[in-house]
């Protein structure tokens, strides 16, 4: 059997599956990268050589970003082959990360545009009403919401929170509710989970007409719509915003109000304190307020 990117690469993905339980958009990732990988280097593995890989990666019309995870994705084959004694080394070994560009969260800035889009959210159906408003409020990422189960709310008095299992970071953490902080998120839990009674354990919250849990795509289908009532919508009639930036909305507005950087770091569930860091330096009116208390 020839020992190429290639001739390994079903079963490299299939292991990562089994054993690592990688999410399916992982997985795709990890094969896009890989077939491009195979096809600018068909040799054997034990004969590239990490000029090999520099010549792949730095030769192809990508982004620094790109360009780093198709590395990351090719350094986690050549481990998983070195440990199966497929090949001896890892070429990738020795390669200087490229660092990204620093690029600031954008926010939804204007209050007249965060208004249009609240009013929108309250006149959805449900879940999707639902579903944005705890996006809307809490700044959780879509992906961690749609992933909610009934055992992961806690509605308990001075004890609302959701458990987030597995997240982006690979850590789970709590994200707190507050009657005052998060109030239509904790109402529409409360009446979301009354009304549903039959909801148990790992059952998915949040479920489509076909009784399956909501996917990214009708989500997505949903944000059009929302952004259509709202008014916020360009002149192909798209999406002006993405739903991440509800995200980038909520911590800026987190941080305009004073809250500490730890704080928001904290509801954010951000492991890297640049993370949040950037939010405090796109916040105009901060600094605005720190110079008006000068004058």
């Amino acid at each position: 059997m020839m020992t190429t990117i290639a001739a390994h690469l079903d079963t490299f993905l299939d292991d990562m599956q089994y054993r690592r339980k990688l999410r399916p958009n992982t997985l795709r990732a990890y094969r896009y990268d890989l077939q491009l990988a195979a096809i600018a280097m068909p040799m054997d593995l034990d004969t590239i050589t990490i000029q090999h890989v520099e010549n792949w990666l730095y030769n192809e019309d990508a982004s620094i970003a790109t360009s780093n995870r198709r590395a990351a994705s090719l350094s986690r084959f050549f481990t998983w082959a070195i440990r199966h004694g497929i090949c001896p080394i890892d070429p990738t070994q020795g390669r200087e990360r490229s660092a990204p560009p620093h690029r600031l969260p954008i926010p939804i800035r204007r209050k007249t545009e965060r208004d249009h889009l609240d009013a929108a959210i309250r006149i959805l159906a449900q879940p999707y009403r639902l579903i944005f408003t705890i996006l809307r409020e809490t700044g959780m990422r879509a992906s961690e919401v749609i992933r909610l189960n009934y055992q992961d709310v806690c509605l308990d008095p001075g004890r609302e929170g959701l458990h987030l299992r597995e997240p982006k970071n690979g850590y789970d953490r709590i994200v707190i509710l507050d009657p005052d902080a998060t109030p239509r998120t904790v109402r529409g839990l409360r009446s979301w989970v009354r009304t549903h009674p039959t909801g148990v354990g790992h059952e998915p919250l949040f479920r489509s007409n076909r009784q399956t849990r909501i996917s990214y795509r009708a989500l997505y289908y949903q944000w059009q719509i929302l952004c259509t009532n709202a008014g916020l919508t360009n002149a192909q009639g798209q999406p002006q915003y993405t739903i991440h930036q509800l995200r980038h909305t909520r911590a800026t507005e987190l941080i305009e109000r004073g809250h500490r950087l730890e704080i928001v770091q904290r509801i954010l569930g951000h492991r890297d304190p640049r993370s949040t860091q950037a939010y405090a330096e796109i916040s105009d009116s901060v600094v605005r307020q720190a110079l008006a208390k000068q004058q």
